[in-house]
């Protein structure tokens, strides 16, 4: 039985995250008409435009990009040659949501949304589209180190399927072919930089290092306390936590929030540091927190390669608006100080390397030269000093541009998202005053409806009984008779028109309480959510 158990929970372990060769031997079967060369590289999950959005997955190999999609048995394939293609661009879903890419041939124009991770995506496609015009085609390493990048390194290949390349440390054009897994969230800094991979390291996590208290500074982050690092003696990996203040760009929240960054340290192959970020004085401060990976890996004696991934952990489920607001926010905030990271990393690498240049060029400089220098008229001399003056202040200048245009772009950034969220919270208030009008209105009709009821009952009673006053007393017995009978059926009458009265009440009362119960339900009983088992909708792992 165990072992039973342990096929069924590896089928649906496949079903929900099939590997490499899985992918593989779908693409091979979906699209048979492509050359048997052809291998799947990457594919990633989206959907075509048309009259209405087709979700599927594009699947792409070194010369062809395929996109099949199955709904409800309506199947739609696409072949794309790479060379076909005329220009490649990234869009907007309604002009809003930034997951879009178009890719356009001589003759159509194909528009795929709903991608996770867009900029990855483009980025790939891409390069393969560019390798494809140049004729350029992938060696084994490359192929299979783009291969591992996005599949991880359980592939469920061996060493003798094809030329099938391992996940081991090899030099590849000089770089060091360390895999250090990203994250399950997104890519955020994905770059090469001109200085050895340790220097990088002291750059970033050294205790007394200045640039991170000057991106700090930049980002208006205060109260900044770095710890020591500690070596682990159990499993050798060295852990310092760090504490700050953020500031917050929220109309309706905090201004600042406190943060408690805990970061471990291992060096293998490569380095990893591994960073938690628990922030406090936020809304929904106890329903989650962040983690980030540093991967530093040596490309050469004087260059290194730095990749950065986060994602964001839930200690308890919440309601699908506040976690589509935590996610929005929250993603936001990370991309945008990575960023700035990412500029100012490149800043200091540019100053690094030209001090580096400007003392290696000085302390090489041949006397001769030095010579013809002192020869030279004055004149020629002014106009050297005025020259050099010119290109520092346009240089100074051209930094400035930068800096201000990048000001302006964070600044309608942030502008752009306070809008949305205010247009988010309008949308949510009201939303909730149209449900209590509507509820108001309803319980008002139900009062009318019960008045106008009581009001039928108490005229047909008092009209009645002035009929029955105004009537002369019976004298015989057959008149008693038929007095008592008429009496009867009055009683029988007004009987049924109080069952029918209770009747409609006892309507309108379970209207009132459904409708009541649904408004319940709709805003103050988050735990009903909480209590359904989390499994995947049936349509995704369809999908997958």
């Amino acid at each position: 039985p165990f072992f039973l158990s342990l096929q069924k929970m590896q089928s649906w372990y496949n079903v929900l995250s099939p590997t490499y060769k899985q992918r593989n031997e779908e693409f091979r079967r979906l699209f048979k008409k492509l050359p048997d060369t052809e291998r799947l590289i990457v594919d990633y999950s989206c959907a075509l435009q048309k009259d209405i959005l087709l979700q599927g997955r594009i699947y792409l190999s070194e010369n062809w990009l395929c996109f099949y999609s199955n709904i409800f048995r309506w199947e739609t394939t696409i072949t794309i040659l790479l060379k076909d293609v005329t220009s490649m661009t990234k869009e907007k879903t309604a002009k809003l949501i930034p997951n879009a890419i178009q890719i356009s041939t001589d003759n159509e124009k194909h528009f795929f949304t709903s991608f996770g991770a867009r900029d990855r995506s483009f980025m790939m496609i891409f390069r393969l589209w560019q390798n494809a015009l140049l004729d350029k085609s992938l060696s084994p390493k490359e192929l299979w180190h783009i291969v591992h990048q996005c599949y991880g390194t359980e592939l469920g290949l061996t060493s003798e399927d094809d030329d099938y390349v391992s996940p081991t440390a090899e030099h590849m054009n000089g770089e060091v072919e360390s895999f250090c897994l990203d994250l399950s969230g997104r890519l955020h800094i994905n770059t090469a930089v001109r200085m050895s991979v340790d220097k990088l390291h002291d750059l970033l996590f050294s205790v007394d290092t200045h640039f991170i208290q000057h991106l700090f500074s930049q980002r208006h982050f205060t109260d900044l306390s770095v710890g020591e690092w500690q070596q682990d003696s159990s499993s050798g990996n060295t852990t310092r936590v760090l504490s700050y203040t953020i500031a917050l760009n929220n109309p309706l929240g905090p201004k600042t929030a406190s943060v408690v960054e805990t970061q471990v340290s291992a060096r293998g192959e490569c380095y990893v540091v591994d960073s938690e970020v628990i922030t406090s004085g936020i809304p929904y401060q106890d329903y989650f927190f962040t983690v980030h990976r540093y991967c530093l890996t040596s490309i050469n004696k004087h260059k290194s390669r730095l990749r950065v991934s986060s994602d964001i952990c839930y200690r308890k489920q919440p309601w699908s608006l506040v976690k589509a607001l935590i996610e929005k926010n929250t993603w936001s905030g990370i991309e945008e100080y990575y960023r700035h990271m990412e500029n100012e990393l490149l800043q200091n690498e540019v100053l690094t390397v030209t001090t580096g240049e400007a003392a290696v060029s000085g302390s090489k400089s041949p006397p001769s030269l030095r010579r013809r220098k002192r020869t030279c008229s004055r004149r020629q001399g002014e106009k050297e000093k005025e020259r050099e003056v010119g290109g520092m202040g346009s240089g100074e200048r051209a930094d400035r541009g930068v800096r201000e245009q990048r000001d302006r772009r964070e600044g309608s950034k942030s502008a752009w998202k306070q809008l949305c969220c205010c247009f988010t919270l309008f949308f949510f208030f009201s939303s909730m005053l149209t449900s209590l009008v509507v509820l108001v209105a309803l319980n008002m009709l139900l009062f009318y409806k019960l008045y106008t009821l009581e009001r039928a009952a108490h005229t047909l009673e008092t009209w009645h009984s002035f009929s029955v006053a105004d009537s002369p007393l019976p004298q015989t017995a057959a008149e008693w008779a038929q007095v008592l009978q008429l009496q009867r059926q009055f009683h029988q009458a007004q009987l049924s028109k109080w069952q029918q009265i209770l009747q409609s009440s006892v309507t309108l009362l379970d209207q009132m309480k459904q409708s009541l119960e649904k408004l319940h339900s709709g805003i103050g009983v988050p735990e009903l959510q909480h209590d359904a088992p989390d499994e995947p909708p049936a349509e995704t792992q369809a999908e997958d």
